[in-house]
């Protein structure tokens, strides 16, 4: 039936919301050796404090303390003798304090933007960042990089191994998670018409491998490739049969952020990457609106919208160096997201929303929800949902430009993109009838109805603007932002009713006017705007905050469904990045869901969020990470983050293992 079909308005849960640090390239071109192009792979886990576009936002907080500090040298090693400290020119060194006599500065380090105690008016601050390197196009090929000064808690471990005199960088890491759901179990109906919630459960165990290789034999060649075989270890064996199925016993598969081979500067400021890669568009953190090169992967929460590699030819250009670049992508291939298995929940919910663009069709599915389907539940029908994937020819490749330049302080950038959304959307609904309504006894299953639906990926046009700068005035605050412009393709939607006679959906009408379907635009042609802006700052030592306005999630497409979020969080940082807290959370505009109002149900609509705490821990004797955190989604049915489509509320453990 069609008033189940539900859209698919938000297939997918929120990770901790930080950034990928993206690594520019260096301003000068001359080789001094071989020189990884891209950042070295990383744990499977986000990153804190990274850059956009030119690296012009805050780097992650720095700190003098290490686990030496706190536990002593290692192995009984004595303290090194010192002379005492030698003061600089323009400091003063003041004597040790006691404990008692600890202040939060001295926790904290000084207000933003202040000087240290004992410092000149001209001393730099301590956390100052880096100076910027010249802007260039974000191309990076992993889930995020490697900080080699900082690989703490939170960077996954140390960088890569180098040898043969730096021509070959290596990296292996182990990874290890456990997700628990602890609320918001999915429901299913059963026979008699009457929903349960399934138990509390392990949901997932996933074992990953991480192989990654880049040899560099000159200056003109670099050969990259990335293996990552993945074993999960929950049994998906369900019938007597399956357990003689390795592949229902032990899920296996592979997957690979990179196998690419480079040609750097085969003309003067020409580069060319051939070959399964990744890149990325943007300076916002994590929600990038001018991002649509590759596929999201939302699948496995705490990484939300981590990209999937596909095949592609890059090209970048730069005459006149840090002046100007220019980047074209081709991408033969269309991939699309990889969804959460809650996406299809979402669709069989005969409650959710579906993607009408006009209030009218919404009028009508509420009306059907919500008073005509508790009243008849032996319509409700079994739904399966059919992706319509698009031919793999030549006239179905996405391409995608980008011209950027540096201004003073302020990076900025502009984009085309010419492809396909990549969440698939519904567009045909047709029921079928599978039994009597008198038949007796009824359906084993309780279904007297199976509703076909078929998903397509609308094609798009995205025109986008993004800047990044730093505010020296305030403390070097970062301050960052993008728009696009997005042209659909105008899709409709179709929703059979298969009551004979048809049904009136519009009782509040004067007249009875029954319908057979219900048919509108899901997507109009009308251009919509997504955009994103945010600042994030540094305090003392061990204080990072963030904060962004969202113009639109990334599963929402279409005028009439973008939404307006806040996304905001902090890392406490503490032992040279050994322990960190992070605390990142999402909450949604009122006007983006339905008003608070009981069904047969219970209550519908209202407020929205998501809460997303961690605790990532590195032992003093290196080469182990470990993060314990979870997901709070909020929110009752028809809300961005309450509805089936979300999935359940989880509790996480992971260990990451490098060497």
């Amino acid at each position: 039936m069609a008033w189940i079909a539900a859209a698919l308005l938000h297939p997918l849960t929120l990770g901790p919301l930080v950034a990928l640090t993206q690594a520019a390239a260096p301003a000068s071109r001359d080789y001094v050796g071989p020189a990884i192009v891209e950042a070295a792979p990383a744990a499977r886990q986000p990153v804190t404090g990274g850059a956009g576009t030119s690296g012009a936002r805050s780097s992650p907080p720095a700190t003098d303390l290490s686990m030496d500090d706190v536990f002593g040298p290692p192995g009984g090693q004595p303290e090194p003798k010192t002379e005492g400290p030698a003061a600089a020119p323009g400091v003063t060194v003041e004597p040790a304090k006691k404990p008692e006599d600890l202040s939060m500065d001295d926790v904290f380090g000084p207000p933003g933007g202040s000087p240290a105690p004992g410092t000149t008016p001209t001393a730099p601050r301590e956390n100052q960042p880096p100076t910027r390197s010249a802007a260039t196009p974000t191309n990076a090929s992993f889930k995020g990089t490697i900080d080699p000064d900082h690989p703490g808690a939170d960077k996954g471990g140390a960088a890569p191994t180098s040898s043969f005199g730096g021509k070959l960088q290596t990296r292996f890491r182990l990874l290890s998670s456990v997700y628990y759901d602890v609320a918001k179990t999915p429901e299913s109906r059963n026979p008699d018409g009457s929903y349960s919630a399934a138990p509390r459960r392990i949901s997932r165990n996933e074992n990953r491998l991480e192989l990654y290789v880049a040899y560099t034999p000159n200056k003109h060649v670099q050969i990259v490739a990335d293996a990552e075989p993945v074993l999960m270890g929950v049994s998906m064996a369900r019938e007597l049969d399956d357990l003689a199925t390795q592949t229902m016993m032990q899920r296996f598969h592979m997957e690979s952020d990179a196998a690419y081979i480079a040609l750097t500067d085969i003309a003067p400021g020409l580069d060319i990457k051939i070959g399964r890669q990744i890149v990325v568009w943007g300076t916002a953190d994590k929600f990038n609106p001018t991002n649509n090169i590759n596929p999201d992967d939302l699948e496995d929460r705490p990484l939300f919208t981590e990209p999937i590699a596909n095949q592609m030819a890059v090209v970048d250009y730069a005459p006149l160096g840090d002046k100007i670049y220019v980047q074209g992508i081709y991408i033969p291939l269309f991939f699309p997201a990889l969804l959460p298995p809650s996406a299809a929940l979402g669709l069989r919910d005969p409650f959710a929303e579906a993607p009408f663009a006009n209030q009218s069709e919404k009028d009508k599915l509420t009306y059907l929800q919500e008073t005509y389907l508790p009243l008849n539940p032996k319509f409700l029908p079994n739904v399966y949902g059919h992706v319509v994937q698009p031919e793999n020819a030549f006239k179905n490749g996405q391409f995608a430009f980008k011209v950027g330049s540096q201004l003073g302080e302020v990076d900025l950038s502009a984009s085309y993109y010419n492809g396909r959304h990549d969440i698939p959307l519904p567009q045909i609904e047709t029921t079928t009838m599978l039994a009597p309504l008198n038949q007796s006894p009824g359906p084993a299953d309780g279904y007297y109805f199976r509703a076909d639906v078929d998903l397509v990926y609308p094609k798009m046009q995205v025109v986008g603007l993004d800047f990044a700068t730093q505010l020296p005035f305030l403390g070097n605050m970062g301050l960052w932002g993008e728009a696009a412009l997005f042209i659909p393709k105008a899709h409709t939607l179709s929703i059979d009713l298969p009551v004979p006679g048809g049904i009136d959906v519009t009782p509040n009408v004067e007249g009875d006017v029954k319908e057979t379907s219900i048919v509108g635009p899901s997507v109009k042609g009308t251009p919509f705007i997504k955009a994103t802006a945010g600042a994030d700052y540094t305090i003392g030592k061990h204080v990072y905050v963030q904060a962004q306005y969202l113009r639109g999630f990334i599963n929402e497409f279409g005028a009439g469904h973008i939404g307006n979020y806040i996304v905001g969080g902090t890392d406490l940082i503490f032992f040279g990045r050994k322990l960190v807290f992070r605390a990142f959370g999402v909450i949604d505009f009122p006007g983006n869901n339905p008003k608070l109002h009981s069904t047969s149900r219970g209550a519908v609509g209202g407020p929205s969020g998501v809460i997303a705490p961690a605790l990532l821990f590195a032992p003093p004797w290196g080469y182990v990470n470990f993060e314990v955190g979870g997901f709070a989604l909020l929110g009752g049915n028809k809300t961005a983050f309450g509805q089936a489509a979300t999935g359940s509320s989880i509790a996480y453990f992971k260990v990451i293992g490098s060497f």
